[in-house]
């Protein structure tokens, strides 16, 4: 006999009754989760009032209100792991998403940075901070935050960067903040205005990628002279091509692992730095952690899990609308980013809970056919469960049949 699956509106439903959401918001994020899921089209207030018995000035009022979206996401993920679809300890992850938008009205337009176009293109950036599952690599993306295009004298968007993770971390229940075992972030964030920040701020040691050319120079470990003056800290520069002076550890047989502690100049702190050499190609990759405590294999374990975080910006432009936002607030924006991310959050949970027994095969489209389908045909048992006369009838089946359609 087949299960009844746990759907995305029951997912969401139990994280917003804990997390001290008012009614009326919560009656209205469930069925805007459901719209979200149905539509076919772009996921705009225009489209959402022709699937939906509210008007689209109705969502334009709802998404100009403030949501404490890392609350409900870190409810989404206690929950998980009550339920064992999620480890217990995580990482955060930290990326910026490029979103294409047109115009010439729309706030803080500017040119970003696109990874699928290898090129700085004008258009929206949204930072987001996911929390990763290290062990099976789930991500449930947190909060995004809008880039501005100006910032204040003397700051850089790397400081927006750091401030916005920084943000993220105070927002964590304390359940969840004792569990974060790093911030991961790749090369990009390897710089000290955002990892002082990270670490000596945020109290949290920080994974991430270094040049193969980083300045590192290894500490000094013999005797003291004993003659007067400052005692000597290093012993000369690190070397990526000759590894006599790292410590080799056993790893796959298409990877060689070395590993050693040393001091950045950059990055003024001492770090564990990892490198990766592929032996065929001669391919090295740097990993490093702020933490020296914390071992390789740990370090290259967390660095791997955090590309896990680029998919579900993935399927919020392809099937939640990520970039498909009508409004030209930056409130409407903000809401629309995470009510995209959040439905993709629901979804991936929903089909975890029923897979937990095998790896999770995810489908964001098939959960969005599912939906559509599920409300499809609770409007035609709707009508059927009416007695109703035969013109009747057939109004309401022309009305069933123009769902949705744009030009009736």
């Amino acid at each position: 006999m087949r299960t009844k699956r746990t759907t995305p509106d029951q997912i969401l439903a139990a994280a917003l009754s804990v997390a001290g959401i008012r009614r009326t918001q919560q009656a209205y994020l469930r069925l805007l989760l459901t719209l979200w899921l149905v539509l076919p089209g772009r996921h705009n207030f225009t489209n959402l009032a022709r699937y939906g018995p509210t008007s689209d000035r109705t969502h334009r009022s709802w998404a100009r209100k403030p949501m404490p979206w890392v609350q409900l996401n870190s409810t989404l993920v206690l929950q998980a792991q009550d339920q064992q679809t999620l480890h217990l300890g995580g990482i955060l992850g930290v990326d910026a998403v490029f979103i294409p938008k047109y115009g010439n009205h729309t706030p803080d337009l500017a040119s970003y940075w696109s990874g699928c176009q290898s090129r700085s293109v004008r258009g929206l950036e949204g930072t987001c901070v996911t929390w990763i599952d290290p062990t099976t690599h789930q991500p449930v993306p947190l909060s995004i935050t809008q880039t501005p295009a100006t910032l204040p004298a003397g700051q850089s968007r790397v400081d927006f960067y750091a401030t916005v993770t920084l943000n993220t971390v105070l927002q964590l229940p304390d359940q969840l903040k004792k569990q974060v075992q790093a911030v991961v972030g790749d090369a990009y964030y390897t710089k000290l205005k955002f990892i002082a920040r990270v670490v000596d701020e945020g109290q949290l040691p920080f994974v991430g990628k270094m040049r193969k050319d980083a300045n590192l120079k290894h500490l000094f470990r013999g005797p003291r002279t004993g003659k007067p003056g400052r005692p000597r800290l290093y012993d000369g520069k690190v070397s990526v091509h000759d590894y006599l002076r790292w410590d080799a550890l056993p790893w796959a047989d298409e990877y060689m692992v070395y590993t050693v502690v040393a001091y950045s100049v950059s990055l003024k702190r001492q770090v564990r730095a990892v490198a990766v050499v592929s032996p065929g190609s001669r391919k090295t990759e740097v990993l490093f952690s702020t933490s020296i405590t914390m071992t390789a294999a740990t370090i290259i374990a967390l660095y791997r899990a955090r590309f896990s975080m680029e998919f579900p910006f993935r399927d919020g432009k392809q099937f939640a609308g990520l970039s498909e936002c009508q409004s030209r607030q930056v409130e409407a924006l903000h809401f629309h980013w995470n009510m995209a991310m959040t439905a993709v959050s629901a979804a991936r949970l929903s089909q975890l809970s029923d897979q937990r027994a095998s790896p999770l095969v995810f489908s964001m489209e098939d959960e969005k056919r599912r939906a559509y389908n599920e409300f499809f045909a609770a409007r035609i048992l709707s009508i059927l469960a009416q007695e109703q006369t035969g013109q009747k009838c057939e109004d309401l089946l022309a009305d069933l049949l123009s769902l949705g359609v744009k030009a009736a």
